[in-house]
């Protein structure tokens, strides 16, 4: 499932932790390097976000770490794509060390803007309205 600071779909989290469903956040970083056909005008930037800008420079870490180190803390898998050694190693580091405090988890649990970064447009098919059609965006699966 998608999961990032400004998606975190608390529900269905929620559900699936309280089923002993291990959650697996595709896009921890807010998928930054994802194709233009897959951008819109109100898409989100995670990793220019203020608070986590503000909470990584105390810790000394980059937000993308920040990223990972909040979802493994927060009890999910995140699946950061890199071909980036030094992007593993410091991965591999940050979840590592000291957490991050109650209080930090909280400020991220706040700027939460449910924005889904990947689309799908890809996947479209012939007579498709637009993304929408295919995400039951309102709760209800469509026939």
């Amino acid at each position: 499932m998608e999961l990032h600071p400004h998606f975190q779909q608390p529900d269905f989290f929620r559900f699936l932790v309280d089923r002993d469903i291990l959650p697996v956040g595709y896009a921890p970083l807010g998928s930054p390097s994802r194709p233009e056909r897959d951008r819109r005008k109100d898409d989100t930037t995670p990793l220019k976000d203020p608070i986590l800008m503000e909470i990584a420079d105390r810790l000394g870490i980059s937000t993308a770490e920040l990223c990972i180190k909040w979802a493994v803390q927060r009890g999910q898998i995140p699946i950061p794509m890199s071909i980036n050694r030094d992007h593993y190693l410091k991965n591999l580091k940050v979840v590592t060390t000291k957490p991050l405090s109650k209080d930090d988890m909280k400020k991220i649990m706040k700027i939460d803007k449910n924005c889904r970064l990947i689309k799908g447009q890809v996947f479209l098919w012939e007579n498709a309205k637009d993304w929408t059609d295919l995400w039951d965006l309102d709760g209800n699966i469509k026939q």
